[in-house]
């Protein structure tokens, strides 16, 4: 039986078992051992055709080198696509670089976007706080008229302003207004301080407590003054009695008493209102500087 040469072993492994035609991708041998260069052979002394060195050897196409690019991944350019940064300094240091540190962009967009939140949760009146700068307020008040009378007495001051004003009524009346506005100021303070959001509006509060509590004490004073203890019904009838001679004093004054009057109510309410604003920048403070 003759022997075809594609038969052979040795064409077979020189032409591939389907012939020159059959793969047109060129292969070589390289060694499949690691760090050796290209186009290298393993050469022993016994030649390097034999079966030691057809075991070590392995088929690699020729060719461009397959797979992801080799060297460390590129980033992105730097410059405008870096993120920005803002700097903050604390109080009292000196404006240096050195004393700065960075946060980036959307920090303060979110510290703005939670005290939305925490307003819109737990803003508006709160009614216990300003109460209790209300009863701040009173006793702050009670402070105040006791000053007022060692000081105003000597100057023969008298709340009578059917009379005509003299030096002596417009001191004591100017006098009255700064007290008036630094007893609702401490008390608005401590409204504002208690209620966190909202300090201007608690602290405008106290004048709407100031009138209720003037409603209720007339109510006592008129209705249920016979179920109290003697010394409470006539402290409390007394104190009615107080208000009650001030407000007809005033609307017997005709315009001079209503100006006093409004300007009273402006002092109290401006007062409170600046008092609870200050008392609420304190946690705002804190919140800007955590």
């Amino acid at each position: 039986m003759t022997e075809r040469p594609g038969d052979r072993p040795e064409e077979r492994r020189r032409t591939g078992p389907l012939g020159d035609d059959a793969d047109q991708q060129e292969t070589r041998r390289v060694p499949a051992g690691e760090n050796r260069q290209e186009g290298t052979r393993r050469e022993r002394p016994g030649g390097t055709d034999d079966a030691d060195a057809r075991a070590e050897t392995r088929q690699v196409p020729q060719g461009p080198p397959q797979g992801p690019p080799q060297g460390p991944p590129q980033g992105p350019p730097r410059g405008n696509q870096e993120k920005k940064t803002r700097i903050i300094r604390a109080s009292g240091r000196p404006d240096t670089t050195a004393d700065a540190t960075p946060y980036p962009r959307g920090y303060f967009e979110a510290a703005e976007d939670r005290e939305d939140r925490l307003r819109d949760m737990y803003g508006g009146v709160d009614w216990l706080a300003s109460f209790i700068g209300f009863v701040f307020a009173v006793v702050v008040g009670a402070i105040f008229s006791a000053v007022a009378g060692v000081v105003l007495a000597p100057l023969g001051f008298s709340p009578d302003l059917t009379e005509s004003l003299g030096a002596a009524i417009i001191t004591g009346l100017v006098l009255l207004g700064v007290l008036i506005f630094l007893t609702y100021f401490f008390g608005g303070y401590v409204a504002g301080r208690l209620a966190r959001f909202d300090g201007g509006r608690n602290g405008a509060m106290l004048l709407v407590w100031t009138f209720l509590t003037v409603i209720l004490l007339a109510l006592v004073a008129g209705v249920f003054s016979g179920f109290l203890p003697g010394g409470a019904a006539n402290a409390i009838g007394g104190f009615v009695d107080s208000v009650s001679s001030a407000i007809g004093g005033l609307s017997q004054a005709g315009v001079v008493g209503i100006v006093v009057a409004a300007a009273a109510l402006l002092l109290a309410l401006l007062g409170g209102f600046l008092g609870g604003r200050l008392g609420s920048r304190y946690h705002a403070e804190i919140d800007s500087t955590t």
